[in-house]
């Protein structure tokens, strides 16, 4: 077995199928594959049927090479892809978002440039580039979250200032995505990695329960002399929270529990308090600034801003009430 493609999925029905089956269309070459991988899904024990649903895809005899792990609770992300992966026989490890989709052939490239970077030196993960709906590009490569980077993305700086290699470093907006970059992180949604790498590095942090444990693990790759890599020559469709999604709030506040920790356990706890505060600021000047935009002249804008200061004070309670 050469890749095991590892997917985790909670409550994803109608768009994990979807996922798996984009794989099975468009994985290997357009005449054949031209390595051999097997698909593995961790479910975190999902209550909208799709659990049943993968069993079912699992006991087509046409996908011998799809198996499912359920879950007796939801685990999370980090810890279910460790379960995962230690149930898995392939050489190279495909950590992949069930909200993501294989869209054109050519994947046997990213794996020969994976290969060959192994060859020449200690490579950690890499990543192809991601497309939101629109095809427009989605920032996955990113330099490593630091409290100056944090305070540019809350105050709007790094939106305001793209190109601006201070102001724009952590999602890397000022660089050109079309090149081969080495990368501090990579995002969770496609992370390609050496099984051997993998749990040299330990896995993922299963203190994470859902986000950060991407950035985690590609710091402790780092620190450990490894090179993570982006590579734009391969692109696949990433439908950004397509699950997570269905409370925002909710999601939020997990984004910022899992940067405190990331700050906690990374850096010290003054830096995690710190964030904490900026945090706190992030949150509240999005609630001023969509009421003021909730006066606009036009309907439509005035009722999703509306909506979004809503959302955020539901998120500040939630941040002080845990």
């Amino acid at each position: 077995m050469d890749i095991s493609i590892i997917i985790v999925n909670f409550n994803g029905l109608g768009i994990i199928e979807n996922c798996i089956n984009s794989i099975y269309k468009y994985m290997g070459s357009k005449n054949g594959n031209s390595f051999l991988y097997e698909i593995i899904v961790a479910d975190n024990a999902s209550k909208d049927g799709s659990a049943q649903v993968l069993s079912e895809m699992a006991a087509d005899c046409g996908r011998n090479n799809l198996k499912v792990i359920l879950l007796g609770k939801n685990h999370g992300f980090a810890c279910a892809s460790n379960i995962a992966s230690k149930a898995a026989k392939g050489e190279y490890l495909l950590f992949l978002n069930p909200d993501t989709e294989f869209i054109e052939y050519g994947f046997e490239k990213f794996a020969d440039f994976y290969k060959k970077k192994s060859d020449e030196g200690k490579v950690g993960a890499a990543a192809v580039k991601l497309l939101n709906d629109d095809m427009s590009i989605q920032y996955n490569c990113r330099s490593f979250l630091t409290l100056a980077r944090q305070f540019y993305e809350s105050f709007f700086l790094s939106r305001l200032f793209k190109k601006s290699e201070v102001f724009g470093s952590y999602f890397m907006t000022f660089s050109d995505h079309g090149s081969i970059m080495e990368v501090d992180w990579l995002s969770g949604a496609f992370m390609f990695i050496s099984s051997n790498v993998f749990f040299k590095a330990g896995g993922f942090d299963e203190d994470y329960f859902m986000y950060s444990e991407d950035s985690d693990i590609c710091l402790r790759l780092a620190r450990l002399g490894y090179k993570n890599y982006y590579y734009p020559f391969y692109c696949i469709k990433h439908k950004d929270a397509a699950i997570a999604s269905s409370d925002p709030s909710q999601r939020d506040l997990q984004i910022a529990g899992s940067r405190k920790l990331y700050f906690r356990k990374n850096y010290s706890i003054a830096h995690s308090a710190v964030f904490g505060v900026i945090y706190a600021f992030h949150i509240i000047i999005r609630i001023f600034l969509y009421y003021i935009i909730s006066f606009s002249w036009k309907k439509n804008i005035r009722k999703k801003a509306k909506v979004k200061a809503q959302g955020y004070k539901k998120t500040l309670k939630m941040y002080f009430c845990r």
